[in-house]
């Protein structure tokens, strides 16, 4: 899983069958966090605020839009407004998907967490995906 910023919208690349509460349960795991603490509830609290509101925009587009679009990289630059330079630079492979987090619906605001430094604040938690693992 990878978090990056384009043209001030936060995204995820992760892997196809990425289901959230996979990463709720590695994130006790992995950061050997005791059950019911403040530090679970409170770490678990600030990825949820990130991918609670997140669109799975590979499964929108299998859904409802296969037929309009000829590949899912066109999707993304026709209807996501994404730039075709950023879709290349992803690289996303056949079993990836592109997560559309939309951090701001959250009342813990992540955004906050990563303006405040946008580059560390992303490269923060990237490093906490790759340990998770997922």
């Amino acid at each position: 899983m990878r978090v990056l910023k384009i043209s001030g919208k936060t995204y995820c690349i992760a892997d196809d069958g990425f289901v959230y509460e996979e990463l709720e349960k590695r994130i006790s795991d992995t950061f050997h966090l005791r059950k019911d603490s403040f530090a679970e509830f409170y770490t678990k609290r600030i990825f949820q605020s990130f991918f609670q509101y997140a669109r799975n925009l590979k499964n929108e587009y299998m859904a409802y839009y296969r037929q309009e679009y000829d590949n899912f990289a066109d999707y993304l630059y026709k209807k996501e407004l994404l730039d075709l330079e950023y879709i290349d630079d992803m690289n996303l492979g056949e079993r990836q998907t592109l997560l559309k987090l939309n951090t701001r619906l959250t009342s813990y605001n992540a955004d906050n967490l990563i303006e405040y430094d946008e580059e560390k604040g992303i490269e923060i938690l990237n490093k906490a995906l790759k340990e998770i693992g997922l």
